[in-house]
């Protein structure tokens, strides 16, 4: 079990290195916990290209804290940059409702009064 408790085991259930006692153990909190299931969904996205890299060098059974910072940092951009691609994507499709700003008018001002906090000499 990871020192976040279990809810710091997402990436490790989702890419199967868990022992057998440990994947278990967080089944079972993945059933009560929603934060844990959201993550568990999330990084799932992008478990098919991480298993080949976790086959290939699997991890230790602890890490030192600088490769674990590395791998939450690593993650976490891998993360960013699919959000920032669903963002891109999502206004893309979009498209056809883009506004002219040509056609956009000023709103004209309910009443002309000054700034009371900045008046002229």
């Amino acid at each position: 079990m990871s020192p976040e408790g279990p809810c710091g085991d997402v990436a490790a259930y989702v890419l199967g290195v868990l022992d057998p006692a440990e994947h278990v153990r967080f089944s079972r909190h993945l059933a009560g916990c929603e934060d844990c299931k959201r993550d568990a969904a999330d990084f799932g996205m992008f478990a098919p290209v991480l298993r080949p890299v976790v086959r290939r060098y699997p991890p230790v059974r602890e890490p030192c804290p600088i490769a674990r910072s590395i791998l939450l940092v690593a993650a976490g951009v891998v993360v960013a940059i699919a959000a920032v691609l669903s963002v891109v994507e999502s206004l893309s499709s979009h498209g056809a409702d883009t506004v002219d700003v040509g056609t956009l008018i000023r709103a004209a001002p309910a009443h002309h009064e000054g700034f009371p906090l900045v008046e002229r000499m």
